[in-house]
This record gives C-alpha cells, structure tokens and sequence, in this order.
C-alpha cells in the first residue's frame, strides 16, 4: 500500500475505536484480527512491531497467534515470505529500555517508511485461571498436573520475595510515590493476581511511552503502545486490553495520548460475566495527555528548590567560579569546566545536578523514576550521584554548544 505525504491525516491519529476493548476478555483470536482490522482502515505504508511477553513457557499461545494473526497480513517481510516482530520476552515483561529505538530503526528500512510508518508495540502481562467449582481462580496453572502461581514472577513481588530483576519491578510500583504493592496485598485473595497483572501491564506501557516519548525517529511514526492481559486457561487463551498509548510524530502534527484503565488498583472494579472477566475504572474512557515527564520534572524541581538548602564547599565555590569565567567558543576549556563542576557538585550537592540534567534531556530516560524520588524527597545523594556518573562519561560526546548551555545551568543553580 502506498501513501504521499499529501495524503497526511490533517490532525493526529487516535485510537477512539479501540475504547469499547478496554478492560474486555477476548478470545486470542478475536482481539488479534480485531486489532489487525483496525490498523488495515489506518492505511500505513508501513507497519512495525514489538511484542513483549513474559518469558513463562504459557505465553507461547499469545506470541503465535499474534504472529498468525497480525503479522503475517501487516509486517513487511524479512527473509521471503518470513514475517515477524521485533521479540522481547524476560521475567514479568519489563519493558527494557531502548527496545522500541532498535525496532524502530530495523522497520524504518522497509520500503515506504520514509512516507511514515506504524509501530505497534503490545505488552503482555499474564495471569493463570485455573477454575475452581465453576468459578475462575486467578493465579493458578496446572502445569504438568501440578499447580503453579502464574505469573510466578509477579507473585513473588506481591509476596516480598527476593529476586536480582525484582527492582526494576519496584520501582515502577512505586512511581509517583504511590505504594501499589501495599493495595494489591489487601485486596481479595481470589483477585488479586489479575489485578496485579493488569497494573504490571500498565506501568510497562507507561515506560515504553517515557522511551518513545525521547527517541528521534528515524522516519516519521506514529507509535501505538496496547498493554494487555494474557489469561492462560487449561483450554485456549484470552486477552483484556488495558487501554492505548498512543504517539503521534508525524509531520501533520505531534500528539502524546492516552485513553485506559489507569494505574491505580484501588480504583479497580472486577466483573465475570458469561462471555467473560471485565475490569473498569472511573476514567477509563477519558483520553488524557500523556505526561512529559522531563519538563514536569524541571518545572517542580524550580518550584521547590528555594526549600531545599543547598550544600556548598570551597571545591564546589571555585568550580563555579571557573564556570563563570569561560567564555563561549572555548569549547576544550569549557568541557574541562564542566568535568570539574560536575565532580564538586557530585561531591557536595549532587541532587540539584541531577534534576536539572535530566530535566534539560542531558541523562537517559531510563532515570525517570529515581528523579520522580529525587524530587518528592530532595535527597538520596547516592542515587543522584550515581545518575552523574552517566553525563561524565558522555562529556566527549557534547559539541560546544551543549557544553556551554550545560555549564551554565550549572554555574546558574550552584550560585544561588
């Protein structure tokens, strides 16, 4: 199919049409061809995909037959008639950092994508049902006749058990300062592992949304983010949508939305019907702006500062000073005075530094949630040092202009 750039939408793309999905079980099949109907009336040139599942051996179902199903009508090919996403599958399905920018750029290579092409990225999470006297018990599976949890990496989460990823996990359970965790563990026994399986879902969507969100496309994009999730059965599986990011980078316009079940769990209402589970929330069908978490993060922190002391030395005094002193066009001898006063800030007052170069875009994306912490608290000098440590080592990689605009930032907030 092919499509000029005449041929633009004249405002941005919205998934409206997907609203009456949200919070529905479908069969597997169902909310595949569903969602491939749905894409075929946009009319991409091109269209790509990420699909991110947890790695239990139950999630085999939902990978096939998204594959059978979607994309082997929409994806371009990679070897003959070979179609297929860019995979992810680890613990949980957590998002990992810079997925969506590599699969970005392998389907910016497919003809017709310099016009702009769609990048579908589906998250899903996943919940065993295993009944019990006619009725479902979530976060069960038979496994080779024995019961098992499923998903057995988010029930050790809610259960407070150790694991090396559980971090990542936490962290977006706890963002916003919100203690998630702590509602899911009083909610009733017999919901609990959907509801969980339905926040982890969420909060990765809403991760993926801060990376594309970042990313400087290749080609233009728009990018639709479908977290879901998965019910492995006994028999065939089915799916819930949990709601749709959607990222409109087009030159016709730039649009950052979302419309879903949120992610707060309290705030949840779960029913069974005959075709069966539903779950709501008051705002479900609400679109809203996905936030800009960068800016906001800058606007509090400037807010707030006057009610933070600010810790000083003489290093850190001179550090400023030297800052001060250079002038634009001394790009060596800026660089240098940016390395100082990084390493005196890092020393004496590292959370203002690390605040404000994640607001100005200068540290990764994937430091949100520690300068969502840093910011509610105003502490944690050893969080904030450790996200310094990335812009020293990037210091190379600046042109002149970047390390000015840097050092005086800098230079600004450590003399106030």
């Amino acid at each position: 199919m092919h499509i000029s750039r005449s041929s633009y939408p004249a405002t941005p793309l919205r998934a409206d049409a997907l609203q009456e999905r949200f919070g529905v079980e479908q069969p597997l099949h169902t909310a595949e061809r569903g969602l491939r109907s749905y894409v075929q009336t946009l009319r991409p040139p091109v269209v790509g995909a990420l699909h991110l599942t947890c790695s239990d051996e139950a999630e085999y179902e939902v990978a096939s037959i998204f594959r059978r199903d979607f994309v082997r009508t929409l994806l371009p090919a990679l070897h003959f008639d070979d179609k297929s996403p860019f995979r992810t599958a680890n613990l949980g399905a957590r998002y990992e950092w810079g997925s969506i920018r590599i699969a970005e750029q392998r389907f910016s290579q497919a003809r017709g994508a310099d016009e702009w092409k769609l990048m579908i990225l589906k998250i899903n999470a996943h919940v065993g049902v295993d009944p019990i006297d006619g009725e479902p018990a979530f976060g069960r599976l038979d496994r080779y006749g024995q019961a098992s949890p499923c998903c057995g990496f988010l029930h050790a989460l809610v259960a407070g058990r150790p694991h090396p990823y559980m971090e990542e996990l936490l962290d977006a359970f706890g963002t916003d300062g919100v203690d998630r965790l702590a509602t899911l563990r009083e909610a009733p026994l017999d919901h609990r592992a959907l509801l969980t399986a339905a926040v982890a879902a969420r909060l990765q969507a809403r991760r993926a949304m801060l990376d594309v969100q970042d990313h400087t496309f290749a080609t233009p994009t728009v990018t639709m983010i479908l977290p879901y999730v998965s019910f492995n059965r006994r028999h065939h599986d089915s799916e819930m949508l949990i709601g749709t990011y959607v990222c409109d980078k087009r030159e016709a316009g730039r649009l950052d939305e979302y419309c879903g079940l949120g992610d707060l769990p309290a705030e949840y209402r779960l029913s069974t019907t005959e075709s069966g589970v539903r779950l709501e929330d008051p705002d479900m069908r609400r679109p809203r702006p996905a936030r800009d978490h960068r800016r906001l993060i800058l606007e509090e922190w400037k807010a707030r500062r006057g009610e933070v002391e600010l810790r000083t030395d003489d290093r850190l005094s001179r550090a400023v000073l030297a800052a001060r002193a250079r002038k634009p066009g001394e790009h060596q001898l800026s660089r240098a005075a940016l390395k100082t006063l990084l390493g005196a800030a890092a020393a004496v007052s590292p959370v203002p530094a690390a605040l404000l170069l994640f607001g100005e875009g200068a540290l990764a994306i994937h430091h949100a949630t520690k300068a969502n912490r840093l910011l509610r608290e105003a502490e944690g000098d050893a969080a904030a040092r450790a996200m310094l440590v990335d812009v020293q080592h990037r210091l190379d990689e600046l042109d002149a202009v970047e390390t000015q605009h840097l050092l005086d930032l800098l230079a600004h907030e450590y003399s106030r």
